[in-house]
């Protein structure tokens, strides 16, 4: 019994000595101060707060409604969606940089989307649309700002982009044979960020228009059906060419 309360002694002894050396000065001002050490810690966050990017600005949609057959009956049903403001950047289509002598850090550009569905189902993309699609400046077009073009990504079509420059293309088009779910084109303004505006002209998109034309539906060549504006719930039929929609960019 002497033996284990003397070993009991002992362990308490070799304890006191343990947390003596390896606490310190804080360990007795904690002791010496509890409520104080309570703040602190409350104090102290519990971990770094994450840093969350801001979300890129979602696709609007600019023109949507039904395309029909000439001499009436809606065939398919158009969407065309567009993006946000891309700066400093040339646009992501195949052997653009190749063809067009402009300056990437100068260009500002749009995404715009055309999907084209069934009446039936418009989550069943439709192939064999086509259109001519030009951009034109309007009144409020600032002067000093430089060319204004448009691209389609030609999915292999060995035609050079920009082989009339200068100026930039302000109409192309596009064929989509292969039954992509989109087919996309690029509004790009050049001259955009320079010395007096170096985050771009971001402005100058909403006073550009586009003009949808030539709109034909075919699986091949030998079997082209023009095809017509019908009902539209965004955008409109152009005053001057009832066949063609003329939307304004945002």
């Amino acid at each position: 019994m002497r033996s284990a309360h003397r070993r009991r002694r002992l362990r308490v002894a070799l304890l006191g000595i343990v947390l003596g050396t390896t606490s310190g000065c804080g360990f007795l001002n904690d002791l010496a101060h509890p409520d104080a050490r309570a703040v602190a810690m409350a104090a102290e966050p519990s971990a770094v707060p994450a840093v969350v990017p801001p979300a890129a600005d979602p696709p609007v949609v600019i023109a949507e409604g039904d395309l029909v057959m000439t001499g009436g009956g809606a065939l398919g049903h158009l969407v065309v969606t567009q993006g946000p403001v891309r700066t400093g950047l040339v646009p992501p289509v195949p052997l653009f940089s190749e063809g067009c002598p402009v300056d990437g850090p100068s260009l500002q550009f749009v995404a715009v989307d055309f999907t084209y569905t069934t009446t039936n189902d418009h989550h069943a993309p439709q192939p064999g649309l086509a259109a001519h699609v030009t951009v034109d400046r309007g009144p409020e077009t600032p002067a000093d700002v430089g060319d204004v073009g448009t691209f389609v990504d030609s999915n292999g079509d060995p035609g050079p982009y920009c082989a009339d420059y200068p100026p930039l293309p302000t109409t192309d088009r596009f064929w989509n044979q292969m039954g992509a779910a989109t087919v996309t084109v690029y509004v790009v303004v050049d001259q955009a960020v320079g010395p007096a505006f170096p985050a771009g002209r971001a402005d100058v998109f909403p006073t550009l228009e586009l003009v949808i034309s030539e709109l034909r539906w075919f699986r091949d060549p030998g079997s082209v059906r023009t095809l017509g504006v019908g009902e539209m719930s965004v955008g409109a039929a152009c005053a001057d060419d009832p066949t063609a929609i003329c939307v304004p960019l945002r």
